[in-house]
């Protein structure tokens, strides 16, 4: 697991900008989506050092050159007001006694994220229709490779991806869903570029070629694994469920091996998808 790095901070300063990121951050109208807008440019980031000169190339094609990914990382969630039939394809619900993922049981209508980021993978690839109506296809998949590896859009569906569940994060409360969502992402003390950037240095060659294997299917049942060992294998118990600092460190090093895959992964998918 890649480790947290962060700076050093008294534990005073730190309980009151906790406090006051909470604050803020509880007040705000919150929305089921995945890893929030820090998230997913940050694995937009990442993905843009990985992609091969033919994606580089089909991606300045449709959207300009030098395009940013992690700006059009985060508009499948901008859309969902408008667009709530894209709702279920953020996520894939998967019962808790599975021990395998079987798409006929967990996606029988091909409405959720694995079936729908195939989807767009092969009509992108394929390029059948006009320029204009490529932009979406590639647009959700720069947003599912993201979401690919959200742990709770792989969870329980009988409490909305944890969304249901309520804890306590320093005296505040609110849901899991939130928790990993965005609430840690905001308590990191780096800006976004230099979490960003610490990110990106840290993918090795060896990290890069293990974490570019493996098929849709794989990528999604490995991330299920995570959210049933760690996002919930590792809450206490009661209810609100008080999360402590050793459930908030195991829970960082985890989101940032999460982002860091999605950054692989999504260069992986737009590399397969223009090879």
């Amino acid at each position: 697991m890649v480790s947290l790095r962060r700076t050093r901070t008294s534990k005073h300063v730190k309980v009151l900008v906790l406090s006051a990121v909470l604050i803020s951050f509880i007040s705000l109208p919150v929305a089921a989506n995945a890893w929030g807008p820090i998230g997913h440019r940050v694995i937009g980031r990442i993905a843009k050092q990985h992609l091969s000169p033919k994606a580089k190339s089909r991606l300045n094609f449709y959207f300009g050159k030098n395009v940013a990914l992690e700006e059009l990382a985060t508009w499948a969630d901008e859309i969902q007001k408008q667009r709530p039939e894209t709702a279920p394809w953020h996520h894939l619900r998967i019962a808790p006694s599975a021990t395998s993922l079987d798409m006929e049981r967990d996606c029988p209508e091909g409405n959720c994220i694995t079936a729908k980021t195939r989807l767009f993978v092969g009509i992108a690839r394929l390029a059948l229709r006009r320029k204009s109506d490529l932009l979406e296809p590639v647009k959700f998949i720069v947003h599912f490779g993201g979401d690919l590896h959200q742990p709770l859009h792989f969870g329980h569906s009988q409490d909305q991806h944890g969304w249901d569940i309520p804890v306590e994060l320093n005296g505040h409360s609110m849901s899991l869903g939130e928790v990993w969502n965005s609430a840690i992402l905001e308590l990191n003390d780096e800006t976004e570029e230099e979490f960003s950037r610490r990110l990106i240095r840290s993918v090795t060659p060896e990290l890069k070629r293990e974490w570019s294997k493996g098929t849709l299917r794989d990528w999604s049942w490995e991330t299920h694994l995570v959210a049933i060992r760690v996002a919930y294998g590792l809450l206490p118990t009661g209810s609100p469920k008080v999360l402590d600092e050793m459930y908030l460190e195991r829970a960082r090093g985890v989101i940032e091996e999460q982002l860091l895959k999605g950054g692989v992964r999504l260069a992986e998918l737009l590399n397969r998808t223009w090879p």
